[in-house]
């Protein structure tokens, strides 16, 4: 996005003010323990010009981003660190718009020429990169006297935030990871993230570890394999079979008797899965759509009761939360649609937000036909505390809401839970059962488990709607490090002016000799043990 235009003004040399070499600094550094974003913002011919001093340039600025009135730093009268202030003012206010905000800004002088070296922090790595560039543009902009297209570079950083941003649940994972002083890192463009260091490193790809079996995620890819796992363990699973056409779909139904589901035989997020089919006309309507997400379609009986997931790591049940599909309470004056509207303006359903908690209610196609089964429209209007549900599966990716009920959970579910899940051999693995109370032991209500997720989403139990929140993330942590585990390696630092290879050398020389695996930074390359890796003068932070 950012782009530098050849493009002078009047006397004003706009196009001197730059940043070059924009960097990001991921850990402790020389000023502040946190990331940051580190670059030299030249000036030129602009060193002489007080920001206060440019007829204009301020009130342009303003106009663009209001904000920056409370910043107090849309002025500026020191020469040469004026200008670097201006651009940290507006980098800042660019994140905070974007839906990111930093609280972090330092000029320093740089070591040779005109200008100042600018350091700013952030949350997000490449949006930390790409506003320090784009507030230089938008700075540039208003020296010309146009007025910039605020809005524009808003919506553009706030793509990148939420492109680089990790998922929610990976979010939940990484924010506990922190807190417990394990090391963090994360790479553009890859989901996986990378914990601890050296010797100590696990990886992560949301709830997936790499302890994670890949035979384990084939087995529970395939609804229908996963059933005949569990139930060669005494796990109670729904009866059904899996087809190819409509036609044997209705003989499995026609062996099984009604009411039935039908379900796409890989699928998540509940795309697909028809709800309680109780005629041979709803399964042929309901058939096209489980099939569009899959050539095969698992149709198995319609078991009764609530849906509950509950969460098992290590072998042992951490969290239950009874999920409650996506549904809303009349007024007697607005629509269905009208009242849907309200809700997904509550801050915890924005979509665009990597903070919600909640997806919001959904008015598509798979809305109006689940209200149709009850005679409803989205223009219907519904009494007063009458409930309406909007779909009739309970995952929270369409809206439904989740309840925790951990502590209710009857001990004989919980080893059973946690016998399914060792069965399909996961060690991350989020349990779909069907019960009508999960404080009754299964095999005395007809409970049923219908499905075994690897990976799977935990902010149900880190923020539920009603009840408890649970540290599941720290379960996961746990498993990847029991207490007392080291989550790091030991580092040395050398500075000085002469003999610093020489004394790293001999430093590795004697760490090997003790039987330790080495890697070291001089000024002929990397190392890893006597193996050189990169060759060249690298004893700096980016070869640390």
């Amino acid at each position: 996005m950012a782009g530098v235009s050849a493009e002078r003004t009047g006397e004003i040399p706009a196009d001197d003010l730059r940043v070059r070499g924009a960097r990001a600094l991921r850990g402790p550094n020389l000023w502040r323990l946190a990331p940051v974003v580190a670059c030299e913002v030249a000036t030129g011919g602009m060193a002489a010009l007080a920001p206060a001093k440019v007829d204009g340039f301020a009130e342009r600025l303003l106009a663009a981003l209001p904000a920056l009135r409370e910043r107090g730093l849309a002025g500026g009268t020191e020469r040469g660190a004026a200008w670097p202030e201006v651009v940290g003012a507006v980098a800042l206010e660019l994140q905070a718009l974007a839906g990111s905000p930093a609280d972090f800004v330092r000029v320093a002088p740089a070591s040779e020429g005109d200008g100042a070296v600018l350091v700013v922090g952030y949350e997000e790595e490449e949006l930390g990169i790409e506003s320090v560039y784009e507030a230089a543009a938008l700075v540039r902009e208003c020296l010309r006297g146009a007025a910039p297209d605020a809005a524009r570079v808003v919506e553009e950083l706030r793509g990148v935030y939420l492109r680089a941003h990790p998922r929610p649940t990976a979010t939940v994972l990484l924010e506990a990871a922190r807190r417990r002083g394990i090391p963090v890192r994360r790479f553009p463009d890859d989901p996986v993230v990378q914990l601890g260091l050296g010797r100590a490193l696990r990886r992560l790809s949301s709830a997936m570890t790499d302890l994670t079996s890949t035979i384990a995620t084939d087995i529970t890819s395939d609804k229908d394999r996963t059933k005949r796992v569990l139930e060669r363990f005494g796990v109670p699973v729904p009866r059904g079979g899996v087809a190819a056409t409509v036609d044997e779909a209705l003989e499995i139904a026609d062996d099984l008797g009604f009411p039935v589901l039908v379900k796409p035989l890989d699928g998540n997020d509940g795309r697909g899965i028809s709800g309680r089919l109780d005629t041979v006309e709803e399964l042929r309507a309901a058939w096209p759509t489980a099939a569009a997400e899959h050539p095969r379609v698992v149709v198995e009986g319609y078991a009764a009761g609530r849906d509950h997931r509950v969460l098992v790591v290590g072998g042992r049940v951490v969290a239950v939360a009874e999920r409650v599909p996506a549904h809303l309470v009349g007024d007697g004056r607005r629509s269905v649609r009208e009242l849907a509207e309200e809700a997904n303006r509550d801050p915890r359903r924005d979509p665009l937000s990597t903070r919600a908690t909640l997806r919001p209610l959904p008015l598509d196609g798979v809305t109006e036909r689940h209200l149709a089964r009850s005679g409803r429209t989205l223009d219907t209007v519904p009494a007063a505390g009458e409930r309406v549900e909007l779909r009739a599966t309970a995952n929270i990716s369409t809206g439904g809401t989740a309840v925790d009920r951990t502590d209710a959970i009857h001990p004989r579910n919980a080893a059973l839970c946690e016998l399914a899940a060792g069965a399909v051999g996961l060690d991350v693995a989020g349990l779909d059962v069907i019960t009508p109370d999960v404080g009754v032991p299964f095999d005395e209500n007809g409970a049923v488990v219908i499905e075994v997720n690897a990976s799977p989403g935990l902010r149900m139990h880190t923020h539920p709607d009603e009840g408890a929140p649970r540290d599941v993330a720290g379960a996961i942590l746990e498993m990847l490090y029991p207490p007392g585990s080291p989550v790091t390696i030991p580092v040395i630092a050398l500075t000085g002016t002469n003999g610093k290879t020489t004394t790293t050398r001999l430093i590795a020389h004697l760490f090997r000799r003790t039987g330790l695996r080495v890697g070291y930074t001089t000024t002929d390359g990397v190392y890893y043990q006597e193996q050189l890796l990169m060759e060249g003068d690298l004893t700096g932070p980016f070869a640390a």
